[in-house]
């Protein structure tokens, strides 16, 4: 009877494995989450080579999966290019996200690619160089702007020229490492954009300190008979003894910013020859107790401009001017809405947040 039962069981089992491989159910001997067609298609994915596997997924990861992937690292990243060309610990490739996933260059673009070096001027504190190349950085900016190389690269520290650094009808984007800082000696404006064809964006860079009794301003945007262009991005305009930034023309664009402790203002921007996009930014302590215009943002918004997303705190005005410790908009249609504007202080009596024709939709205004 014992010899029976074990025929038996021998002979379901067969019946149970052939089943499998014919119904696709569960293998015998297998992970038991795992059926036969996983098994099959691992087996029929395996590679022993590049040769064995094709685009997109060119490369063999012998070392690990023994699958076909996109790349390896560091070994055969050939397939990462372009817009995406750092190899993830995935192996698959994606865009750079930091200066330092380019080595090669050191600047890693917005749209992920890394800049070839030929492109770049460098810029260093310690910089002493003429071609402002990588190995033989140039110690102030001007002298990369007047390289006319579309992209500037900013190393950490303190730079400084003698005089306003002027952009003049150029296009160029200027990155900075975590920590750059820009100033000039002596008194007036440290940056400033003009003329109809400059089209300058600027990322991460802090520019700071600048001096004087009038025109001390962290940085300029000045039409000069045309429509510059200056956009800011992760930016800090902070310890100046005038605005933060003056625009009295052009395009102006100010995200993810810190705008503080700048005594004339944050953002002044003049007139309504000035269409901008003021969005993310913290803007707070700028201003002071004797001046007439708005401490954090003064403002006559013209066009598609925006004016959103940002926490603006703890500024000031003159208790007695016709504006706001805070925001001065002055446009009926224009709405600013998802902002922060608190505890700001002077300007017009019950006005200490915001003042002119200005609405500000689903902001939080509040003494």
């Amino acid at each position: 009877m014992e010899h029976l039962m074990k025929t038996f069981v021998f002979a379901l089992a067969m019946i149970v494995v052939a089943g499998c491989h014919k119904d696709n159910n569960f293998c015998p001997g297998a992970n038991p989450d795992q059926s036969c067609a996983e098994i099959d298609a691992k087996v029929a994915n395996g590679c022993s080579s590049n040769a064995t596997c094709t685009a997109p997924k060119a490369v063999c990861d012998l070392a690990g999966s023994k699958t076909c992937v996109q790349c390896v690292a560091p070994d055969d990243t050939s397939a990462c290019t372009a817009t995406s060309p750092i190899c993830g610990g995935d192996h698959t490739c994606r865009g750079c996200t930091a200066h330092t996933d380019c080595p090669l260059s050191d600047v890693c673009l917005p749209d992920g690619s890394c800049a070839d070096s030929s492109v770049v001027a460098y810029v260093a504190p310690s910089g002493t160089g003429t071609a402002c190349s990588k190995s033989s950085p140039c110690g102030i900016l001007d002298n990369a702007l007047q390289t006319n190389k579309p992209f500037v690269k900013i190393a950490a520290g303190l730079v400084k020229d003698t005089k306003t650094t002027t952009i003049d009808g150029k296009v160029v984007s200027i990155f900075a490492d975590l920590g750059a800082k820009l100033d000039r000696d002596g008194d007036g404006a440290i940056l400033e954009v003009k003329s109809a064809n400059a089209n300058v964006s600027i990322y991460d860079l802090e520019i700071t300190g600048a001096s004087g009794s009038a025109g001390a301003d962290g940085v300029l945007l000045t039409p000069n008979g045309g429509v510059p262009k200056l956009s800011l991005t992760r930016v800090k305009v902070d310890a100046n003894q005038g605005n933060g930034i003056t625009s009295s023309g052009g395009t102006l664009t100010v995200t993810q910013s810190t705008i503080s402790g700048n005594t004339g203002g944050g953002i002044v921007i003049s007139g309504a020859a000035t269409v901008f996009v003021i969005a993310e930014n913290f803007i707070y302590r700028n201003g002071n107790t004797s001046s007439a215009a708005a401490g954090g943002i003064s403002a006559v918004p013209s066009g598609a401009s925006k004016l959103e997303f940002n926490t603006i705190v703890d500024n000031q005005a003159n208790s007695g001017a016709a504006s706001a410790g805070g925001v001065f908009c002055d446009q009926g249609a224009f709405v600013a809405g998802g902002n922060l504007i608190f505890r700001n202080t002077g300007g017009s009596t019950g006005s200490a947040q915001t003042f002119g024709n200005c609405t500000y939709g689903n902001s939080f205004v509040n003494a």
